[in-house]
């Protein structure tokens, strides 16, 4: 079916929902069929063992429901495999926090040099790799020997490398000891009935074992395992065994699509293996009926452009099925969990007003997550400045980390709430105060003791900043963080806020627990990977109906069961299925050999949980994010849609497929935005009009100019609107403070020549160069009194060396480039011009033009000159607009008056220069030119203006009327404010937040 792209339509309509009896449904029906016609307690003898606890639920209401009214019947031990195989084990599974305690104990025992920041990063797949082989009842001792004898090789002739070989060794020594470790901690656990889940399942297979050999003991129960998927070596024996004394029943749910014998699909290779080991009747795999082949089903693939839609689009599609099919059972599915709070925010409450969400949020996923992360951002990217002997120094944390910190809502929600205390007006607006502070400070690195004053030693402040050494330090401020946002989230209208704060409460107290009877301290790092383990272990559970006819869940939780109507999300490779990840320590080839398991059998699950999902389904929709979109590294569908389309598509003469793309629409019509069209544009009415005559009669810059005619709009936010640019900490000298070093400098350097009125010869060159340093020096002490740029730092540092190096080689070549003798008239100048305009309708304008000058020189015939310092590359032909004589000065002066280039900026400035300077001086000057501080070599360079007055006329009334054109299209009424159509003009544009470029 080839793929027709199109807008997704909510009132899409498909044959009515006829759905066949679930899987656990029959289950129950048959079990009562056959235990619950004899004797009373028959059913209540037997052992239903399930994969989930979500299943369990499930099962004993379809076997409420199936039993006949006015029958009770004692109904059967439902358990799912994990909790029945921790129970067969008689132990208590251990937390994995202790559990890494224990482990690092024991390794501290065999090496007293290990470190434990370094034991931290992977105790934990270390502990699931032992976890895994007791599992999977591999044989340890030949692992461990294979996994010796492996490394063994990879250090073949190491005494040929002297300089690493003790490194190495010790690397290596690491395997050699594995066994012993594991069977240390073995033993420390069961003497304490403990264990860890894999143990658990080995000792409830050994159990069993003993049970089944001694005809001393009690016949098992009879088992009935129903609706498993892909089995543990230790699961497997179990039923095997169970099979063999004629105590176990296997039901499988399965379909002959991917259970026939040479099926490239690997969602059936593990069910393939179990029916034919054990010899399983037909109708135990699922009764070979032809569920994805032989029944209807309509799918839809419906692709959106960004992951966050997808969120939006299941609430759409949820609110659709309640209304044509009220009655049928839906699941949203979930592959990846982070979508799970945009989804319940997308549920419409009118029309999927009762739901069940089982999968539970992850704390990771909770904004809270997000506070503590932020915390340990700012303490763990800070830098320490003190006594390199004794590792003590005083804390400075990094502006954009703090700003950042304290602009998280959960703070800001706590602001507020403080703002409303009456009695404590010290603290109101604390956050807001200390931010300012730090962007009129210009501080880039704060030390601790500042931030804290800066908080008027606010507890908040205080805890979020006060210094940590150690995890102590970390835990009491958690605490204080803990009991002051619990004030703010006692309302009844913030609870799962109030249940993110108890969950953290939980988390902290377990870690204090842990450690506080420990002798060595945690460092910051380590403590922060304990505390994020546990977070990604914790679930914050949600209340509902757990037979809600909706159920939002993750697709392991949809084992055994079945819905009406499927909607899964995120069907993108590196989704659905996961990437090829091995996590594990062993080798590759280690778990191969000894057949344990590789994300090759991961895929094969997730393979099995979708296919076995859609079994029953009638309606089918699959959300995948396009090619291309934000934030997704591949926009490639999923395999298993690829298998849907062309492989069981062509079998399935009742399934309809329909390929979809999702779109914003609006009311009736699909929304299409031109990058142009839409743009927010502001007519010139009265009141705009008066707003700009006051800007012209106040005063205007040649940038201002500039700015109108690069973007109207951006002329109207400066110096209408009068928008203030959102000031920020400048941590390096930018291009414009840079600019302002250079020029002080220079200015500072010239000036006594300038006073004295006295001009720069050759002799004085020498002593000028020998002040250099000092006063670029003295300008980066100004701007850091100004802006808080600390001169000695980083890029700051590197800064001024260049400046010394421009303005050396400026000076030292300022004979040859400009010669000398330089007579100077004045240093930074202030220029004004006032051109009357006569506006028609509104009258006579007095547009004052307003400049001020870096340098102006008299020339020997008693002319004067503008000269502008750049700091930036400037070309001698960026200055001709007439391009080597090939436009004519009509033309020329087109584009003097009209073009927004660089170039053509920058002989606008220094057009407007001389014009100022002429009305200032009221005498005779000659042609402004540029120093480009990156282009020495070329001396001055002058803007040739001769095509204004190419037939000798007037300099200072061809450029007066020339201002009253661009004064009179300011003012023209027909021509709107609008954005420019020139996007890079946007990139560095203080007010592009503004306009939504």
């Amino acid at each position: 079916m080839p793929a027709r792209p199109t807008s997704f339509s909510a009132s899409a309509t498909v044959a009515p929902l006829e759905a066949p009896i679930s899987f656990l449904a029959a289950t129950a029906r048959e079990l009562l069929d056959r235990y619950g016609s004899g004797p009373l307690d028959e059913l209540s003898e037997i052992v239903v063992v399930v994969p989930t606890r979500r299943a369990v639920v499930y099962l004993k209401n379809e076997l409420a429901l199936a039993l006949p009214t006015g029958s009770p019947l004692w109904a059967p031990r439902v358990a799912a495999m994990e909790d029945y195989m921790v129970e067969l084990a008689g132990v208590q599974v251990e937390e994995p926090i202790a559990l890494q305690l224990l482990l690092f104990d024991i390794l501290k025992n065999i090496d007293t040099h290990l470190d434990f920041d370094r034991f931290v990063g992977w105790a934990g797949l270390l502990l699931s790799d032992f976890s895994n082989l007791d599992q999977n009842l591999a044989p340890t001792r030949k692992v461990f020997e294979y996994l010796s004898q492996a490394k063994a090789l990879e250090r073949w002739d190491l005494d040929a490398l002297p300089e690493k070989s003790k490194a190495a060794a010790h690397s290596f020594s690491f395997w050699d000891q594995l066994e012993k470790v594991y069977r240390e901690l073995k033993r420390r656990m069961l003497a304490n009935h403990l264990a860890y889940p894999g143990l658990a399942y080995r000792m409830a297979v050994e159990k069993l074992e003993k049970r089944i050999q001694d005809p001393a003991e009690p016949e098992a129960a009879r088992h009935v395992f129903v609706g498993l998927g892909n089995l543990s070596k230790a699961e497997e024996k179990l039923i095997r065994l169970l099979i063999g004394a004629g105590r176990a029943e296997v039901r499988f749910d399965a379909d002959p699509f991917y259970l026939e014998e040479g099926s490239p699909n690997r969602a059936g290779q593990h069910l393939g293996r179990y029916f034919k080991q054990w010899n399983l009747p037909r109708e135990n795999m699922g009764g070979g009926v032809e569920w994805l082949r032989g029944q209807p089903h309509h799918v839809r693939y419906l692709g959106v452009v960004n992951p966050s839609m997808q969120g939006k689009l299941a609430g759409q599609l949820l609110a659709e099925a309640r209304r044509q099919y009220p009655d049928a059972t839906v699941a949203v599915v979930l592959p990846d969990e982070t979508l799970l709070l945009p989804v319940l925010h997308g549920l419409p409450p009118d029309e999927v007003p009762d739901y069940n969400v089982t999968m539970g949020l992850s704390f990771q996923a909770t904004p809270l997550f997000n506070l503590v992360d932020l915390l340990f951002e700012v303490h763990l990217t800070g830098i320490r400045e003190g006594s390199a002997e004794s590792g003590y120094g005083v804390p400075r944390y990094h502006h954009l980390a703090v700003t950042k910190l304290l602009a998280h809502p959960f703070l800001r929600r706590y602001q507020h709430w403080q703002d409303r205390q009456p009695n404590q007006p010290q603290y109101h607006g604390i956050l807001d105060h200390v931010c300012r502070e730090i962007v009129r400070l210009n501080a880039v690195l704060l030390p601790a003791s500042e931030l804290v004053k800066l908080g008027a030693h606010h507890p908040l402040i205080e805890a979020l900043f006060k210094t940590w050494d150690n995890c102590d330090d970390i835990i009491a401020a958690c605490h204080t963080l803990i009991d002051l946002l619990k004030q703010v989230y006692s309302d009844k209208q913030s609870g799962i806020e109030a249940e993110y704060l108890y969950l953290f409460y939980t988390l902290i107290k377990q870690l204090d627990s842990a450690f506080d009877c420990r002798e060595q301290r945690l460092s910051v790092r380590s403590f922060r990977r304990f505390l994020y383990e546990q977070m990604a272990r914790t679930r914050l559970p949600f209340s509902g109906e757990p037979l809600a006819d909706v159920q939002v869940m993750g697709l392991l939780e949809t084992r055994a069961l079945d819905f009406d109507h499927v909607i899964i999300l995120s069907c993108n490779e590196g989704v659905l299925p996961a990437p090829k990840k091995q996590q594990s320590l062993f080798p590759y080839d280690v778990l191969t050999e000894f057949k344990l398991p590789t994300y090759a059998d991961a895929e094969a699950i997730t393979a099995y949980n979708f296919w076995r999902l859609l079994q029953r389904a009638k309606r089918i929709d699959l959300v995948h994010v396009l090619p291309g979109a934000e934030g997704m590294k591949s926009g490639e569908r999923s395999r298993f849609l690829l298998q849907l389309q062309n492989d069981l598509l062509p079998q399935n003469p009742q399934l309809t497929l329909e390929d979809l793309t999702v779109s914003v629409a609006g009311p009736d019509t699909e929304l299409a935005v031109d990058p142009y069209e839409g743009d927010l544009i502001l007519e010139k009415d009265p009141e705009m009009l008066a707003a700009l005559r006051g800007v012209l009669e106040r005063n205007i810059s040649p940038s201002r100019l500039n700015d109108f005619l690069a973007c109207s709009l951006r002329f109207y936010f400066s110096k209408v609107a009068r928008f203030q640019e959102n000031d920020a900490v400048e941590e390096t000298l930018e291009a414009g403070s840079f600019g302002t070093m250079v020029h002080a400098a220079l200015e500072n350097l010239m000036m006594p020549f300038e006073q004295q009125a006295r001009p720069i010869t050759a002799a004085d060159i020498p002593e000028l160069l020998k002040h250099v340093p000092e006063e670029v020096r003295k300008a980066l002490r100004q701007e850091e009194t100004e802006k808080h740029a600390r001169p000695d730092e980083g890029l700051n540092h590197v800064y001024g060396q260049v400046a010394v190096r421009l303005i050396s080689r400026y000076l030292e070549g300022l004979e040859q480039n400009e010669g000398l003798p330089l007579r100077l008239f004045s240093l930074e100048k202030d220029l004004a011009a006032t051109v009357f305009v006569d506006v028609p309708g509104s009258g006579p304008l007095a547009v004052r033009l307003f400049g001020k000058a870096d340098r102006v020189d008299q020339l020997p015939d008693g002319r004067l000159r503008v000269v502008d310092y750049k700091t930036g590359l400037v070309e001698a032909n960026d200055l001709n607009l007439t391009n080597r004589g090939k436009l004519t000065p009509a033309e020329a002066t087109e584009r003097l008056l009209w073009e927004a280039t660089s170039s053509a900026d920058k002989v606008r400035q220094l057009w407007l220069y001389r014009l100022m300077l002429a009305s200032t001086e009221k005498r005779e000057t000659e042609n402004t030119a540029i120093v480009s501080m990156r282009n020495l070599d070329k001396g001055l360079l002058s803007a040739d203006l001769s095509f204004l007055t190419p037939e000798g006329q007037d300099f200072v009334q061809v450029s007066e009327e020339l201002v009253r054109k661009i004064v009179l299209r300011i003012l023209d009424p027909t021509e709107p404010i609008r954005k420019t159509d020139d996007l890079k003009k946007c990139e560095h544009c203080p007010y592009r937040g503004v306009c939504a470029r």
